[in-house]
């Protein structure tokens, strides 16, 4: 759950399957309009199969509410256009259903998450893997309809395996546009990274438009810029991986950043008992297993973010620190230590501009 309160604390949390087509309804609040020739509002709807609100400061008045509200609409529907995997239609899905192994031309839009994709992937060493759709699936957290959430077998597991592998099994031509399945089974799942890169695009169309100060949630990934209602840095509160405490883990103050938040702890079933995660580890093919509950990481733009937290979760926080620390990303890592959450953080979150 995200509890908003304008200038105050926003407590983010995810869902990284989420990733469903539009369903969009947009309602407006003005939070102030005043005799000056700017104002405030919020927008707020539905898409990705989650929420999203906008907050919106100082905009000029000449800039009509209506027409940012239209703007916001046509870049999600863009996206999920693009990049959605419940879409059937969408650029992603038509990809997925070519069984062949020669060229695909993808989108500009395509081929920049690619890139952030394989940064990542590379960074990793695999633990981000768009490839992972498969065993995703094989686990009942995917798109398709009527999941069954089962363990499957080793053999079940082993043979979805060979469908997996970013940099053995796709090849992208990033100056011609152009992707390649080395096998023609091949699907990806673009739900770790395709959310953040949706706020990222509606974050440059409000940046076109002439709108220097905003805040914009996507069921809690994050983009800033400029500043608050109180001509501040944002304040973002981090949610308790606890939900049974209703409490925050972490305040920060940022501005002109990204901040997206993985979890393990909303997403998934138990069988005979044991508890099993949503977030696969791609070297395993199994759902994570060891302490680390969540990632925090606040970066340069919402994809990046949204991307390096799955990637680090995935990881954990022995090995995802250490990459952390090398790639120089400011990361909250919280681990359940002998029954206990308990806060890790890298140089560069230690170095935020954060209120304790």
């Amino acid at each position: 759950m995200v509890k908003l309160e304008t200038d105050k604390i926003i407590i983010t949390s995810k869902n990284k399957f989420s990733f469903f087509f539009l369903i969009l309804t947009i309602c407006i609040n003005f939070f102030s309009c005043s005799q000056e020739k700017n104002y405030n509002a919020q927008l707020k709807g539905n898409t990705m199969g989650t929420y999203y609100i906008i907050d919106l400061v100082n905009v000029p008045k000449k800039l009509k509410i209506k027409k940012i509200e239209k703007e916001v609409r046509d870049t999600l529907e863009k996206t999920n256009k693009i990049l959605s995997n419940w879409d059937k239609n969408s650029e992603i899905s038509i990809i997925n259903k070519f069984n062949k192994t020669t060229p695909i031309k993808i989108s500009n839009e395509l081929n920049e998450v690619f890139k952030t994709a394989t940064n990542i992937n590379v960074n990793t060493n695999g633990f981000f893997d768009i490839t992972l759709d498969p065993i995703i699936e094989l686990w009942g957290f995917g798109y398709k309809s009527k999941q069954i959430q089962t363990v499957p077998t080793e053999q079940q597991i082993k043979n979805t395996l060979s469908l997996v592998g970013q940099r053995s099994l796709l090849s992208i031509n990033y100056d011609n546009k152009e992707l390649t399945k080395k096998n023609k089974n091949l699907t990806i799942n673009l739900s770790p990274i395709g959310k953040g890169f949706g706020i990222d695009l509606i974050g440059r169309k409000l940046d076109q438009l002439g709108v220097k100060n905003y805040l914009i949630n996507i069921g809690g990934d994050i983009l800033t810029k400029g500043h608050n209602k109180k001509r501040k840095n944002w304040i973002i509160g981090i949610e308790n991986p606890n939900l049974d405490v209703k409490l925050i883990k972490e305040i920060v103050n940022i501005t002109n950043k990204g901040l997206a938040t993985s979890g393990d702890y909303k997403n998934f079933f138990t069988e005979n008992g044991k508890r099993y995660s949503h977030i696969i580890n791609p070297k395993t093919g199994k759902p994570i297993t060891h302490k680390t509950k969540s990632v925090t990481v606040i970066h340069d733009n919402s994809m990046k973010a949204d991307g390096w937290a799955t990637a680090l979760l995935a990881l954990g926080r022995m090995e995802g620190l250490k990459i952390a620390e090398k790639e120089k990303i400011a990361v909250l890592f919280i681990d359940k230590v002998d029954g206990k959450l308990k806060k890790f953080k890298s140089n560069k979150f230690l170095n935020l501009n954060k209120i304790d």
